[in-house]
């Protein structure tokens, strides 16, 4: 289950649960039990990694140098 963090309207608190979509109605403020709560949109907790160097973002439209107009590269497919 995906984790989801939640401000309480009443007394502010932000409040983490592990939630399905179908559960939201039975979340409850840790603080104060007000079920006013507002879901926050959360930074992802991934990241991606390579066996490549990193390529500037400034590189290319998808970040490979040169990548762009040519044909075949990865802006084209």
């Amino acid at each position: 289950m995906p984790i989801y963090e939640y401000q309480c309207m009443k007394c502010g608190a932000k409040n983490e649960f592990f939630v399905r979509s179908s559960d939201t109605d039975e979340l409850r403020c840790k603080n104060c039990e007000s079920t006013d709560l507002y879901k926050l949109m959360s930074a992802s907790n991934f990241s991606m990694s390579s066996s490549t160097p990193s390529v500037p973002v400034s590189g290319g439209c998808c970040g490979a140098p040169g990548s762009c107009g040519n044909p075949g590269s990865c802006c084209s497919q």
